[in-house]
C-alpha cells in the first residue's frame, strides 16, 4: 500500500475536515479492501449430454448411429441482495484469521442459509483506520452496511452522523445481557460491544515475597501501593545498580499514556479530562494537577519506575518489562496480554476464558485509587447512516452477536455478554473475579468530537512535566488553554 493512500488514525482529521474530504475519498476509493477476503466466485455447473444421431449412408442402404457426448460447462448465476461487512480481521494475523474462519464466515453462511436472497460482502480495512474511512465514506456518500468500530470515535461518529442509532432495534433485544459494562454505557444507542477489554495490576508472586509482601494481600490504595513498590524496588546481586523496578509505568508516545495511566489517576482524585456540559478540556484543573504530581514523584521522589523507560511505548515498557522480570509490578495489564502469562507458565487455563483459572506465579489486583476505575473498551459493531439494508445489517450483527457464536470470537477480549460470565463459572473464579471487577467499575473515554487532539496534547504536555520537569501546574494551564482555544464547543 502506497504512504498517500495510509490514513492515520492519530492525524485522520485532516481528511475529514472541510474542503479535504471529496479529495481523500477519492485517492482512496477502494483501499483497504482486501482480495483474500472477497467472497469466492459461483461455482461452475457441468451439464454431460449423449446424443445418438442416425444417418444412411450416401449409395447405400447401410444405417448407422453414432453416439455423441456433449459436455457443457456454464456459471448458474442467481441475483442476489448484497450485505456489505466493514471489518478490521486481517487474514495474515492468526488469531484474526481464526476470527474469521471461526466467527465471521460461519455466522455469514448462517446469515444467507436463513435469508438465500441475501450474500455477505466483506470489507477489510487496517484496525486503526476502519474508522475513519467510515466518516469520510459519509461525508462522500460511499454507503457501507455493518461496520466493526471503536468507541473512541463515539464523538466524532456522531458529530458526523455517520452511524445510525440502534435504539428501535435495540429495544426488545437481549441488551441486559450487555448492558452491565462500562463499553455498553460509552457506545449506546450506536454501537453494541461483540467483547471486553479492560485492565489491571499485575504482579509477580514470588517477587512478593522475596520483599517480605504478603502475596495474597496486594494494596488496597495508593499509599500502600507506593510503599509496596518502594520494597519490590531492588538491588538483587549487590552491585549497587537496580535490577527489578518496583513498578512498570508509561509515559509514553501513544494514547496509552493518556487512557491508562493518566486518566486513572485523574478520576481518582475527582477529575474528568472533558466537560461534555460546556465541551470544554478540564484535565488542567486541581485533580489534574495532583495525578501528574503524582506520576512524576513515581519516576523522581520514590524511584520506583526507571526513568529509563521513560518515552517508550505502551508495549515496551508495560508488557517487555514485566515479561522480562524487570518489574515487581506493571499497571495497565490487558486483558490481550493473559495469553503471553499463560504461555509462561504464570498462569493456568485463562485462554479461553475458563472457570478453574488459576494464578501460578503472576496475579491481578483492581487498579487501587478510590474509584478502582481503568479504562475500558471494546471492539463494537453499528450500521452506517448510508446503508440501504439496515434491516437486514442488523439482523446480521444478531446473528454474530448471539450467544451460540460470540465466544467464538477470538478477539473479543473477556466475554461481552454477563450470562457467559456465569455460565462459565468466570464470577466465582477467584483470579477472573478480579477481572469482572474491573470491568464493571471501568469508564470509557471523553466523547468529544476531538478526542484524538485531547489525547496528543495530553501526552505532549505530560512528556513536558515528567522528562524535561517542567512546572506542572503552568505546563498544564497553557495545554488546556491551546485545546481550548482551538476544539471546545
Amino acid at each position: 500500500m502506497s504512504e498517500e493512500k495510509k490514513i492515520d488514525r492519530r492525524k485522520y482529521i485532516k481528511y475529514v475536515g472541510a474542503g479535504a474530504v471529496v479529495a481523500a475519498a477519492a485517492a482512496a476509493i477502494g483501499y483497504g479492501i482486501s482480495e483474500l477476503t472477497r467472497p469466492p466466485p459461483p461455482t461452475p455447473t457441468t451439464v454431460v449430454q449423449t446424443v445418438l444421431k442416425t444417418e444412411t449412408l450416401p449409395g447405400t442402404t447401410i444405417v448407422r448411429t453414432e453416439e455423441r457426448t456433449i459436455v457443457q460447462t456454464a456459471v448458474t448465476t442467481v441475483a442476489k441482495k448484497i450485505l456489505k461487512l466493514a471489518h478490521y480481521y486481517d487474514p495474515g494475523v492468526l488469531h484474526l484469521r481464526e476470527g474469521l474462519e471461526k466467527w465471521i464466515y460461519p455466522c455469514a453462511r448462517e446469515f444467507e442459509a436463513k435469508f438465500p436472497e441475501w450474500e455477505i460482502h466483506y470489507e477489510y480495512y487496517k484496525w486503526d483506520d476502519i474508522d475513519p474511512r467510515m466518516i469520510i465514506d459519509y461525508k462522500a456518500g460511499i454507503p457501507h452496511d455493518v461496520a466493526f468500530l471503536s468507541p473512541q470515535y463515539i464523538g466524532r461518529h456522531i458529530k458526523e452522523g455517520s452511524l445510525l442509532d440502534l435504539t428501535k432495534y435495540i429495544k426488545g433485544w437481549e441488551a441486559k445481557d450487555f448492558d452491565w459494562s462500562a463499553v455498553w454505557k460509552g457506545c449506546y444507542p450506536y454501537m453494541v460491544p461483540n467483547g471486553l477489554h479492560t485492565r489491571t495490576v499485575v504482579y509477580r508472586m514470588d517477587m512478593f515475597e522475596e520483599a517480605g509482601l504478603d502475596p495474597n494481600k496486594p494494596p488496597k490504595d495508593l499509599d500502600e501501593f507506593v510503599e509496596y513498590a518502594k520494597k519490590l524496588t531492588r538491588d538483587t546481586d549487590g552491585d549497587g545498580k537496580i535490577d527489578v523496578w518496583g513498578l512498570a509505568f508509561e509515559v509514553g508516545p501513544d494514547r496509552a499514556t493518556v487512557e491508562l495511566f493518566f486518566a486513572p489517576l485523574l478520576w481518582h482524585f475527582g477529575g474528568e479530562l472533558w466537560d461534555p456540559a460546556t465541551k470544554k478540556a478540564t484535565f488542567a484543573e486541581e485533580p489534574g494537577v495532583k495525578a501528574a504530581q503524582f506520576i512524576y514523584d513515581l519516576y523522581w521522589k520514590h524511584k520506583v519506575v526507571n526513568p529509563a523507560t521513560l518515552g517508550l511505548d505502551y508495549t515496551s515498557a508495560i508488557y517487555d518489562i514485566f515479561l522480562a522480570g524487570k518489574a515487581a509490578m506493571a499497571w495497565g495489564w490487558g486483558n490481550y496480554w493473559l495469553l503471553a502469562l499463560q504461555e509462561k507458565g504464570w498462569v493456568e487455563k485463562m485462554i479461553p476464558p475458563s472457570g478453574e483459572a488459576k494464578a501460578i506465579k503472576a496475579n491481578f489486583f483492581v487498579t487501587p485509587t478510590n474509584v478502582k476505575a481503568q479504562f475500558t473498551n471494546a471492539w463494537c459493531m453499528g450500521i452506517h447512516s448510508l446503508s440501504k439494508n439496515p434491516d437486514m445489517a442488523w439482523e446480521f450483527i444478531k446473528i454474530l452477536l448471539s450467544k451460540e457464536n460470540i465466544l467464538k470470537n477470538t478477539d473479543a477480549g473477556l466475554p461481552a455478554r454477563k450470562s457467559h460470565w456465569n455460565e462459565l463459572k468466570l464470577s466465582a473464579n477467584p483470579v477472573y473475579a478480579i477481572w469482572e471487577e474491573a470491568a464493571s467499575r471501568g469508564r470509557p473515554m471523553p466523547a468529544t468530537a476531538y478526542y484524538g487532539e485531547l489525547a496528543d496534547t495530553i501526552y505532549d504536555v505530560l512528556a513536558k512535566i515528567v522528562m524535561e520537569k517542567k512546572p506542572i501546574k503552568e505546563t498544564l494551564k497553557a495545554a488546556q488553554d491551546s485545546w481550548n482555544a482551538k476544539y471546545a464547543g
